[in-house]
C-alpha cells in the first residue's frame, strides 16, 4: 500500500494538534526493528506499522505491547470534532475480534492490543484484456460458481490463444503460478472451505476447536476436504490451468507476466495495482471478483435446508449459480429456492479473504506517548482519517462505513471493482495465531514440511488431495499429545 498513507495521517494529525512532533519512519527494516523492540521493550519508537505480530506471545513472554483497550472504547476524534460511534462500533466486527489477546492468561484477557492498518479483500483477479483475446469481447462471463470457474478455464485452455510481448509469442493460459508466493491461492481456497463450513464455523476451524474444546477432527473438516480437493483440480500439471513455466518464479515475474496477458486470470490482494504500478510498463484492464462459490455447496444445500436445487449436477449448478447472481443484485429471494437456502447462498458469497487483522499498528509498552499513541489512533479511524489513508493508499481502513467515505480523485477500473467487494455485503475471513495452540503449541495451517500449494501442484511425485489429507492427519495424530502438552 506504499509508505505515504503513513505520512498524510500525520499530517493530518498535526493539523489539529501542532504542537505534538510527529516523525514518520519508513524503510525496509521497520519490521526487523519492530521485532526487536517487542522481545527487548526497549525502543524511543512509539508506533510501527507492520505486518502482524504474535499478540499472544509477546504478551505472555514479554509483556511488551501497551494495552490499547481505551482506543477501542473511545470515539473517533478530530481537534474538538468527536463522532457518534466508538472505534470498536466502526471497525468490521470479525476484525475487531482479533485485535485481541486471545490466550487463557487473566492478566490480558479482554484487551486490545494492536490497531489494524490499510488493508482490503485478497481474492480472484480477471484480466479482461487476456479474456476477450482467448475468447472473444462480450463472449465470456465472470464465473459464478467452482464449476463455472472450471469451465472458463476449460475454454481458455481449448482456445489455445497466443499474446505476442516484444516479438515473443507467448501462450495464454486460464491462470499463472503466483511463483514464490504460494499462499496467495490460499485467497481462493481458504474461501471455498469457509463457505461450505459457514463463516462463523472459520474461528473454530483456524483454533482447531469443536464445541468449544481442541480436537484432531477440527483439523480437517468436511469444507477442507471439499476445497483442498477443487484446489487439486485447480493447481494439478495434467489439467493444464496454470502456465507450466511460472511456479518457478519470482511473484513479480508473474504479476509482470499476468499484466502482459499472458493469463486471464491471478489469485492475488487489492494491494497488486498498486504494487506493479513501477515495476512494469505494460498496463492491463484488470477486475477483481469475489470468489465463486464453491459448486459442493449445491448439495449441502439441499441436504440442511430438505431442497432440490436440480435433478442433475447441472441443473444444481445452474440454480447456484442463479442464486448467486440474485445475491450479487442484492435480490430478496431467489426463485425455487427457500428462505433459508437462499440465506445460505447469500452467506456463501459474502465469504472473502482478507490480510486485514495482521496489517496492524501496535505501541511498545515502554512508550512515555502511550497517550498520545492512542490519541494519533483516535484521529485515524475518524472519516477523514479513513479518507487521508484512502487517498494515499487506494486502500480503506476495515471500517462499516466504507461506501460511505470517497476518493478525491477518480479511481481504475480495478480499484472500482475492490471497493465493490470491501463496501459491500462482506463477511471477511483470515488466518490467524491467536489461539494458543498457534502461538503457544506451535501447530501450523498445514503439516508437514511441504505446502499443498506445492505438494498438489508439482511437476513429479505430485500429491493428490485425499493424499494430502490423508498424510497430514497422520502428522497430526503423531504430535497431538505434544501440542495438548504444550497449550497447557
Amino acid at each position: 500500500y506504499g509508505d505515504t498513507w503513513a505520512q498524510a495521517l500525520a499530517d493530518g494529525y498535526r493539523k489539529y494538534n501542532p504542537s505534538v512532533k510527529v516523525e514518520v519512519v519508513c524503510n525496509t527494516l521497520v519490521r526487523d526493528e519492530a521485532v526487536t523492540a517487542a522481545q527487548t521493550n526497549e525502543t524511543d519508537t512509539d508506533i510501527y506499522f507492520i505486518d502482524g505480530i504474535g499478540v499472544g506471545q509477546y504478551c505472555e513472554a514479554y509483556g511488551s505491547l501497551a494495552d490499547l483497550s481505551e482506543v477501542y472504547s473511545s470515539a473517533p476524534k478530530a481537534g474538538d470534532e468527536t463522532e457518534e460511534t466508538t472505534i470498536a462500533e466502526k471497525i468490521r466486527p470479525e476484525i475487531v475480534s482479533e485485535m485481541q489477546y486471545g490466550g487463557d492468561q487473566a492478566d490480558f484477557a479482554g484487551k486490545y492490543y494492536t490497531v489494524p492498518s490499510p488493508s482490503g479483500p485478497c481474492s480472484l483477479i480477471l484480466n479482461e484484456d487476456a479474456l476477450d483475446n482467448a475468447l472473444g469481447k462480450g463472449k465470456w462471463e465472470e464465473p459464478r460458481t467452482t464449476n463455472e470457474l472450471f469451465a472458463l478455464c476449460d475454454r481458455i485452455k481449448d482456445a489455445e490463444a497466443k499474446v505476442t510481448v516484444a516479438g515473443v509469442s507467448y501462450t495464454v493460459y486460464p491462470f499463472i503460478y503466483g511463483g514464490g508466493a504460494v499462499e496467495y491461492w490460499r485467497y481462493l481456497y481458504y474461501p471455498w472451505i469457509a463457505q461450505y463450513d459457514g463463516a462463523e464455523n472459520w474461528v473454530d476451524f483456524l483454533s482447531c476447536k469443536k464445541d468449544g474444546e481442541y480436537s484432531k477432527e477440527a483439523y480437517q473438516t468436511e469444507g477442507k476436504q471439499k476445497a483442498y480437493a477443487q484446489f487439486e483440480k485447480l493447481i494439478k500439471r495434467a489439467n493444464g490451468y496454470c502456465d507450466p513455466s511460472s511456479m518457478n518464479n519470482k511473484y513479480t515475474a508473474s504479476q509482470k507476466y499476468f499484466f502482459q496477458g499472458r493469463a486471464c486470470m491471478y489469485v492475488s490482494g487489492d494491494w497488486l495495482e498498486r504494487e506493479m504500478e513501477n515495476a512494469t510498463e505494460y498496463k492491463a484492464n484488470l477486475k477483481m471478483i469475489r470468489t465463486p462459490v464453491t459448486s459442493d455447496l449445491a448439495e449441502k444445500i439441499e441436504r440442511d435446508c430438505d431442497v432440490s436445487l436440480g435433478a442433475n449436477a447441472e441443473e444444481k449448478d445452474a440454480a447456484l449459480s442463479a442464486a448467486v447472481k440474485a445475491a450479487d443484485e442484492g435480490g430478496s429471494e431467489a426463485e425455487n429456492l427457500s428462505a433459508p437456502a437462499y440465506e445460505a447462498v447469500k452467506n456463501a458469497r459474502a465469504v472473502t479473504f482478507t490480510l486485514a487483522n495482521s496489517a496492524i499498528g501496535f505501541v511498545p509498552a515502554c512508550s512515555v506517548n502511550i497517550d498520545l499513541a492512542i490519541d494519533f489512533f483516535r484521529y485515524m479511524y475518524t472519516d477523514e482519517g479513513v479518507k487521508s489513508v484512502l487517498n494515499a493508499s487506494k486502500s480503506y481502513l476495515p471500517v462499516k462505513n466504507a461506501q460511505e467515505i470517497t476518493p478525491d480523485e477518480e479511481v481504475s477500473g480495478f480499484r472500482a471493482s475492490v471497493n465493490v467487494i470491501s463496501g459491500g455485503n462482506t463477511t471477511y475471513i483470515y488466518t490467524s495465531s491467536k489461539d494458543p495452540i498457534r502461538y503457544r503449541a506451535g501447530l501450523d495451517l498445514y503439516m508437514g514440511n511441504e505446502k499443498p500449494e506445492v505438494a498438489m501442484g508439482k511437476k513429479t511425485g505430485a500429491m493428490s488431495a485425499s493424499e494430502y489429507l490423508q498424510r497430514e492427519m497422520k502428522l497430526l495424530d503423531e504430535k497431538w499429545s505434544d501440542y495438548m502438552y504444550n497449550v497447557g
